[in-house]
């Protein structure tokens, strides 16, 4: 591969991987920086002239990739920076997976189809990633106090479905798949296709991670098996107390 190529591969890669990231961590950028972000990428090819170690090249390389993003994305906080950085090397790290997984230079496959795939991957990769994200944001630890004394440790989804109310106090329903020896009343729900009474008891409290202790809910009871978790939450409950 002669030098024009390697750096039209390189930078194809380095913008696939700032774009990529910009989408995942929802960065408004505009595209400019971006590709500003690549060109500085571009230095990193000249560890193929130097003529040092193997620290000093990582740490060359660190270095570049550092001022990439900061040329691309700018520094807001020191939180903001770290996911930058580390789903940046994430990204970098499969993608390296991947081409050595086809061994694509084995088979020595020209640059250009170098460039086809790597959006490809790009792609599949920020689906993945985003689905996930927006999954298990909505993933919360939940504590039920029982007036038995017996606490439940559940994992909660955050339902926008749910936003279900028990009529007479206003207070939240959760929902849970446990069959359990409590003092039972009947709340009125309804769903697309029918009307029906939800079976409810009182806890003492509910403890939701990242929410706070809340002593407005009921929890329901169903007989259905819920997929990943084993609580489904109000979706009110979001709202400040």
């Amino acid at each position: 591969m002669y030098l024009d190529e390697l750096l039209l591969l390189n930078f194809a890669i380095d913008y696939c991987l700032l774009s990529t990231l910009s989408k995942i961590l929802k960065i408004n950028v505009t595209n400019k920086k971006i590709l500003l972000g690549s060109l500085v990428g571009e230095i990193s090819i000249l560890y193929l002239f130097l003529n040092t170690g193997n620290i000093i090249l990582w740490l060359f390389k660190i270095t570049v990739s550092l001022i990439m993003l900061l040329v691309s994305f700018g520094y807001k906080d020191k939180t903001f920076f770290s996911n930058a950085v580390l789903y940046f090397y994430t990204i970098s790290f499969l993608l390296g997976g991947i081409l050595y997984y086809f061994k694509l230079e084995d088979l020595l496959i020209e640059y250009k189809y170098y460039i086809l795939l790597i959006p490809i991957f790009m792609n599949i990769y920020k689906y993945l990633t985003y689905n996930l994200k927006n999954y298990y944001s909505q993933i919360y630890k939940v504590d039920i106090y029982l007036k038995s004394g017996q606490i439940l440790h559940l994992i909660g989804y955050m339902d926008s479905g749910n936003t279900l109310n028990e009529p007479y106090t206003n207070k939240k329903v959760i929902i849970i798949n446990k069959q359990l020896e409590e003092n039972y009343f009947l709340v009125p729900y309804e769903t697309i296709d029918n009307h029906s009474l939800l079976k409810c008891f009182t806890p003492n409290r509910v403890y939701i991670e990242g929410i706070g202790e809340r002593q407005d809910v009921v929890v329901g009871i169903i007989n259905k098996k819920f997929k990943g978790y084993d609580c489904l939450l109000n979706y009110n409950l979001m709202e400040e107390k």
